[in-house]
């Protein structure tokens, strides 16, 4: 096909598609978010929904492809539409093993009512086109659905190592990834980690000061913090893919930290360097989770669920130790606590104190 000359009136209409279409978008998303709010749902809900509607009933993993999502986030948005009476599970009919997910249509005249409007707002602006006009939109949405769909294909296949840095916000996709680690180097003022299980994303990360350079490999994401602490160092969030399990290693000191990890399954974590204040919001651990502070701390506050079992084993003294009730004062090296039922317990948490500490808090919710 010949290519038309470019022309100044062809440049314009040109720029005035693309700021048509980048508006259309931005509205189109805008209104998913007011039918998502309408509908008390989630928009990666919506978008789940969506794509049962339009592509028919699939697996938990071909949605998650389709979603950019791990398997296992896709399993909690199903868990909720199905609660929500717009989902059901059900053997493959071609293969009994397999599962999947269809709508059901009673839940989906719900969502059916409240696209009304918008549906038949363009079915009117469809009648002012005739046959041709139609064949051309079709041609146009076809295409620029494919080179959108293949363009996110590959921004999601994108080696994990060359994580951008936009404005102070730092990402990398999951991928294939199953295990993570977060490795934060060097003096850090004031940080929050805490987690979502619906983020595509392997981690997302966003400072007011200067930002960390950073380093993906495979499922470990090593914050550096360039230079001397200075005002602003490290000063900002991270936020954790929570449909996998993480490890954690804090190295060079801390002023304040609030590691909310209540949601995430953590293997470990190791804090080494002078510490200020730490508050560590813990998950139900799987087998023996060991936690390690190595070096000075003063004020650390661990928090883990009601009745998980926890030992603290004291290698470098300690100024104040409280594990629950129980409040000791001066801690000596080789001194052990453990509340009832460490021993026998199979999921548990093993605290190692190493090098001198001021006050420690255990506390169970």
């Amino acid at each position: 096909m010949t290519r038309p000359m470019s022309t100044p009136a062809r440049s314009e209409l040109l720029r005035r598609l693309v700021v048509a279409v980048r508006r259309q978008v931005a509205w189109t998303v805008l209104h998913n978010q007011a039918i998502a709010d309408r509908l008390g749902m989630g928009v990666t809900d919506l978008h789940c929904v969506n794509l049962l509607d339009i592509e028919g009933s699939m697996t938990a993993g071909r949605l998650a492809e389709l979603m950019g999502l791990t398997t296992g986030a896709v399993t909690g948005v199903l868990d909720r539409m199905e609660r929500a009476g717009l989902v059901r599970r059900e053997a493959d009919p071609a293969d009994r093993r397999r599962v999947v997910a269809q709508l059901v249509p009673e839940g989906m005249a719900r969502v059916r009512a409240a696209y009304a409007a918008v549906g038949g707002a363009v079915q009117e602006l469809y009648a002012g086109f005739d046959d041709a006009e139609i064949a051309l939109l079709v041609a146009y949405a076809e295409r620029s659905t494919e080179i959108t769909r293949r363009i996110t294909t590959d921004l999601r296949s994108v080696e994990r190592g060359t994580a951008g840095v936009r404005e102070g916000e730092l990402s990398a996709p999951l991928g294939g990834v199953t295990a993570g680690r977060l490795e934060v180097n060097a003096s850090v003022a004031r940080m929050r980690i805490g987690s979502n299980a619906e983020m595509p994303d392997l981690y997302r990360a966003s400072f007011d000061g200067r930002p960390p350079r950073i380093r993906v490999t495979g499922g470990t994401v090593s914050l550096t913090f360039p230079g001397l602490w200075h005002a602003g160092a490290g000063r900002g969030q991270v936020v954790l893919n929570g449909t996998i399990p993480w490890a954690l290693e804090i190295r060079g000191g801390a002023a304040e930290m609030d590691l909310d990890l209540s949601s995430v399954s953590l293997s470990e974590m190791t804090m080494t360097g002078g510490a200020s204040r730490v508050d560590l919001r813990l998950s139900r651990p799987v087998g023996t989770v060991p936690l390690r502070i190595r070096g000075g701390a003063s004020r650390i506050g661990i928090h883990r669920p009601g009745g998980v079992p926890v030992r603290v084993r004291v290698t470098g003294g300690l100024s104040k130790l409280s594990l629950d009730a129980h409040r000791v004062g001066s801690v000596g090296s080789g001194a052990v606590v453990a509340s009832p039922g460490f021993e026998t317990s199979v999921d548990r948490y093993e605290l190692v104190v190493e090098g001198g500490a001021s006050r420690i808090t255990v506390d169970g919710g």
